[in-house]
């Protein structure tokens, strides 16, 4: 029976914990989603698409956007205070890791366990505003090589 694809995003973010440039800025705040009113600066990792390889082996090609947030929320009563000294530092450490990647076999918190080649990255850093947050907000494209544990 061949080996299942790890979910990607659990993944991605397995791989981002163990990479201590970016676990000293966020450290393990790291999701799928970004929680409201939650401790900054944030990671979010979110699977657009992808493409399998064709071939013997299981390996697919994740496209994964990774935003990286930092400052203090806005609310009803004040404006928020976006850091992006901090969120770029944190889209650079995330930047920097994914480029100098070679492949590695990681496994999560919650058992999930593969193998990454490696990533290109398609874009970024970017900053993009996000006035109603009030947040700082840099974003970077990546292309994740992965697959089952050999």
């Amino acid at each position: 029976m061949p080996a299942s694809l790890p979910d990607a995003e659990i993944l991605a973010r397995t791989w981002a914990l163990s990479k201590t440039s970016i676990s000293n800025l966020v450290g393990t705040r790291i999701a799928t989603r970004l929680p409201q009113d939650g401790d900054m600066p944030f990671l979010v990792i979110t699977r657009l698409g992808g493409t399998p390889l064709s071939g013997e082996a299981l390996i697919d090609e994740a496209f994964l956007q990774l935003d990286c947030y930092a400052g203090k929320y806005a609310t009803n009563n004040t404006k928020g205070q976006p850091d992006y000294g901090t969120a770029y530092d944190l889209a650079n450490a995330v930047y920097t890791e994914a480029f100098d990647q070679g492949p590695i076999i990681l496994t999560s918190d919650g058992g999930v366990t593969g193998k990454v080649s490696g990533f290109t990255i398609s874009n970024g850093p970017q900053r993009i505003d996000e006035p109603e947050l009030g947040l700082a907000r840099y974003t970077i494209d990546i292309v994740m090589i992965y697959g089952a544990k050999e």
